[in-house]
């Protein structure tokens, strides 16, 4: 446990791992998982807060399992239930937005939920580590913060969970919202909103499962008409998620194979492959467009892009939930 000195705060640092607590082995090298740059970033002193480290796991991003996330949950609900003012988490990139929407289906807390990682590993020139932990353990500990639940800070920026993306796979500015951009910014020390929010969906009882149903997503493009769909026995997906093109839409060759599958009970969410702008229920109504997948019994994806809206459909499959649930579920999403 690091404190400053007179603290006024008290803030829990969770740790999954991540660029941000990897090093290299010289310069220009590659970064690995180094337990001692985990150590020093802990260790940092942040004036005016009590900052206590609880380490879950330290692996890639792209081996972050829902078990480690529902370990770093009740880690998150016992701190605020101690007297922590909020805690952060610390995460690799690549799946940073995904755990963040998926803690916020469950965050059931006053407390903000901070998670944040790195661009640059910590040995790196410029490593953009330090900064973003401090910047998130400022948010943790703000007051202007309470009641938005689970947030995502990086580069200054303030990013509610259900809107946050990763938008470069390089740059250290790598995340944005849409529709609405950033909630916050963090200005020195102190953590200003930029607009309300548009509130929070409901949110769940309990944890997420220890494993989630299989639910593929498979994108949509020129000449695909989900022939793959055809090579898989009856019973093999819990549901599906289609990344369409457009608003939300498939080729006419592939709706008897989604509507194959509606038929014998899968649920099918469609999304978009497109960044901004989310599906539609009603533009086009052409063979294979918004209105034909919604009468068929698919449910459109709104702003969720396709890997949150895979993880809210394996979410309501594990607490079984009817095809009513699943689409009004999704309706908080809708554009």
């Amino acid at each position: 446990m690091t404190t400053a000195t007179d603290p006024s705060a008290a803030v829990t640092l969770v740790t999954l791992g991540g660029t941000i607590t990897m090093t290299q082995s010289a310069p220009g090298r590659h970064a690995a998982p180094d337990d001692t740059a985990g150590a020093r970033l802990a260790s940092a002193l942040i004036d005016g807060v009590a900052l206590t480290t609880h380490e879950i796991a330290n692996v890639s991003s792209s081996d972050v399992r829902p078990h480690h996330l529902r370990a770093a949950l009740e880690q998150a609900r016992r701190a605020v239930d101690e007297g922590a003012d909020g805690v952060v988490l610390t995460h690799g990139t690549d799946t940073l937005e995904e755990s963040a929407f998926l803690l916020e289906r469950f965050w059931d807390r006053e407390a903000p939920l901070v998670v944040t990682g790195a661009m640059r590993p910590a040995s790196a020139p410029g490593a953009d580590g330090p900064s973003n932990l401090r910047d998130a353990v400022r948010t943790a500990a703000s007051p202007a913060a309470r009641g938005l639940g689970v947030l995502v800070v990086f580069d200054a920026e303030v990013h509610l969970a259900d809107q946050v993306t990763k938008a470069s796979s390089r740059s250290v500015s790598a995340f944005a919202s849409a529709p609405s951009g950033p909630v916050g910014m963090i200005d020195g020390d102190e953590v200003r909103l930029l607009h309300p929010g548009p509130g929070r969906a409901a949110r769940l009882p309990g944890a997420p499962a220890d494993r989630f149903p299989r639910v593929p997503s498979l994108m949509a493009g020129l000449d695909d008409d989900l022939d793959l769909l055809d090579d898989l026995p009856p019973g093999t997906l819990a549901g599906l998620v289609i990344a369409g093109v457009g608003m939300g839409h498939v080729s006419p060759a592939a709706m008897p194979r989604l509507r194959r599958l509606l038929e014998a009970g899968v649920p099918v969410v469609v999304a978009t492959r497109i960044a901004t702008g989310g599906t539609s229920t009603h533009h086009y109504a052409y063979p294979g467009s918004e209105v034909d997948l919604l009468e068929a019994g698919a449910v459109m994806a709104g702003f969720l892009p396709p890997p949150k809206a895979r993880l809210l459909l394996q979410v309501l499959l594990t607490a079984d939930a009817s095809p009513e649930q699943i689409r009004r579920s999704f309706e908080a999403y809708a554009s």
